[in-house]
């Protein structure tokens, strides 16, 4: 099963962690593009298959995300995150974001749940077929 290279959005303003994951998601042939915050680009979510934003870049994430994003863009978040599980669910649950992942993040880990993402959103849209065994 192939799928084809998707564009990725990186928010996130450490830029070693940033590189370090911008990396492994390049080593899958997605294009990887930066912003420090969601304030600091002509914020236009169409333009991307995959939004991946780190918590800290706000005092309350979950604010920003619900005013400034629908409810199908906020499903295409990948939250990374340092709250416990209970809250990562909470987040997860209440903002219909696609995942929250636990800091600190290893790049395979934030990989395999990137293309987790993008094989359930072929799968929902009709453009994957699922395999039979």
């Amino acid at each position: 099963m192939n799928i084809c290279p998707m564009k990725i959005l990186l928010v996130h303003r450490n830029k070693e962690e940033r590189g370090q994951l911008a990396i492994m998601l390049a080593r899958f042939e997605h294009g990887v593009a930066f912003a420090d915050e969601m304030a600091s680009v002509e914020f236009k979510p169409d333009n991307y298959d995959l939004i991946i934003v780190d918590e800290p870049l706000s005092e309350d994430i979950s604010v920003v995300l619900q005013q400034q994003l629908t409810a199908t863009d906020r499903a295409k978040i990948i939250l990374l995150t340092n709250k416990s599980e209970q809250e990562s669910a909470f987040y997860k649950n209440s903002l219909g974001i696609y995942e929250c992942l636990e800091k600190p993040i290893k790049p395979m880990s934030l990989a395999v749940v990137a293309c987790d993402y993008f094989v359930s959103s072929h799968l929902n849209d009709g453009r994957l077929a699922p395999l039979s065994c």
